[in-house]
């Protein structure tokens, strides 16, 4: 993004700077869609959104909910991960535990 930035403001020529503009603006646009979607995660009302960025909540919702509701399931995705992976450690750790009570002399 900085490279896009410096090249926009800063290329003599104005195709090149045009051009990075462009590109920064992509960049930016797809900022502001995560932004959203952390926003509405963490409880922010549409028209909290719609007026951090200058439109009424409808158009917010219009504009971000496809990321809002991709950024829901990532999230839900990496919680069951993340649940799975908690789980197999703990079987992991109890058979582990077992094995050693069971190596341990004078043992039943």
């Amino acid at each position: 993004m900085a490279e896009a930035w410096k090249s926009a403001t800063t290329d003599p020529d104005p195709l090149n700077a045009l051009g990075a503009t462009r590109a920064l603006t992509g960049l930016l646009s797809t900022w502001e869609a995560k932004l959203a979607a952390e926003a509405a995660a963490a409880g922010a009302t549409w028209e909290a959104i719609g007026s951090s960025v200058g439109v009424s909540r409808q158009a917010a919702w219009e504009r971000f909910h496809l990321d809002v509701a991709e950024f829901k399931r990532q999230v839900k995705s990496d919680l069951h991960a993340l649940r799975d992976r908690h789980r197999q450690e703990m079987l992991e750790f109890r058979n582990e535990v077992k094995r050693r009570v069971k190596a341990k002399p004078g043992s039943r």
